[in-house]
C-alpha cells in the first residue's frame, strides 16, 4: 500500500486538473478523486502504473491501452477506500473537428473502463449530444437537484447559465447503467450559489464535504442516471487542489 500512496502522490503532483466527486444514493454517498492529463506516452504510464499497484483487471487495463489512439485527454478515478478503480479517455478534440465541420451527430466523448467496489467490470460510452439544447439536458439535472433536497426555483437560479453553447451533455445506455453526464465548467456558475442549493445535503452523513467542495471550487460536471449496482443516483464533481485530494485519499 506504501507503494500505491507514493504512485498517487506522483499523480496528484504532475496531473493538469484534479477533482473530487460524490455519487449519492438513497444509502449512501461516495467519495471519489480524479487525476486528469493531457495525453502523453508519459501519463498514461503513470496511470497504468497506479492502477496496477491497486489491482486493476488486467483485460480491463489493456481495453484501456486500447483505446488510447485519438485520445486527447486521460485519466483515473479512485473510490476514496480504494475499492473501485476507474480509468477514462477523452475524445474532445475529434468531436470540435467534426462539429467544426458542421456534424452534430452523437459522437463519444468519454469512455470509462471501471473496476466497481464488488470487483465487476463494466466499461461505459459517454455519448456526447452536440450542442444539446437546454429542454434537453436541464430536466434530469432540474429532477436530479430536487432528489437531492434543492429548491426549484433555486436550482433554476443557480444554472441559469448553461446553455446550449457552455454545457456539453453526454448520454449512456447499456445493459447495466442507463445515465447522463453533463459538463458545465464552461458556464463558470456561482460556487456561492452552488453550495446554498446543495446545503440540505449538509443533513446527511458525508454531506458537508460537498458543500465544503461546492464553496471552495468550481462545479464541474453533475450526472445522474441508474445502474443495476446502487440503483439511482447523482453524482456532484467540484475542481479541487492535489493538496486536498492527497488529504482524502492518503
Amino acid at each position: 500500500m506504501t507503494h500505491a500512496n507514493d504512485l498517487i502522490r506522483d499523480l496528484a503532483r504532475a496531473a493538469d486538473g484534479c477533482e473530487r466527486s460524490w455519487s449519492i444514493t438513497g444509502s449512501e454517498i461516495e467519495e471519489r478523486a480524479l487525476f486528469f492529463f493531457d495525453m502523453s506516452v508519459k501519463a498514461a504510464r503513470m496511470i497504468a502504473k497506479t492502477a496496477v499497484s491497486l489491482d486493476l483487471d488486467e483485460q480491463l487495463l489493456a481495453d484501456w491501452s486500447s483505446a488510447l489512439p485519438a485520445a486527447d485527454a486521460i485519466g483515473i478515478a479512485l473510490r476514496r477506500d480504494r475499492t473501485s478503480v476507474r480509468l477514462y479517455t477523452q475524445y474532445w478534440t475529434l468531436i470540435a473537428t467534426r462539429v467544426g465541420n458542421g456534424d452534430h451527430s452523437p459522437y463519444p466523448l468519454y469512455r470509462g473502463f471501471k473496476s466497481l467496489p464488488d470487483r465487476s467490470v463494466r466499461r461505459d460510452d459517454y455519448v456526447c449530444l452536440p450542442m444539446a439544447p437546454r429542454e434537453v439536458f436541464w430536466p434530469p439535472m432540474k429532477a436530479a437537484l430536487t432528489g437531492l433536497g434543492a429548491d426549484g426555483d433555486a436550482a433554476e437560479a443557480a444554472f441559469a447559465p448553461l446553455d446550449a453553447d457552455s454545457a456539453i451533455f453526454t448520454a449512456t445506455q447499456n445493459p447495466e447503467r442507463r445515465s447522463w453526464l453533463t459538463t458545465v465548467r464552461r458556464a463558470e456558475l456561482d460556487p456561492a450559489a452552488v453550495a446554498d442549493l446543495l446545503a440540505p445535503l449538509a443533513r446527511r452523513e458525508g454531506g458537508q464535504a460537498i458543500v465544503d467542495a461546492a464553496n471552495a471550487g468550481q462545479m464541474l460536471h453533475m450526472a445522474g442516471g441508474s445502474d443495476t449496482v446502487k440503483g439511482g443516483f447523482a453524482t456532484l464533481y467540484f475542481s479541487s487542489t492535489p493538496e486536498a485530494v492527497l488529504d482524502r485519499l492518503l
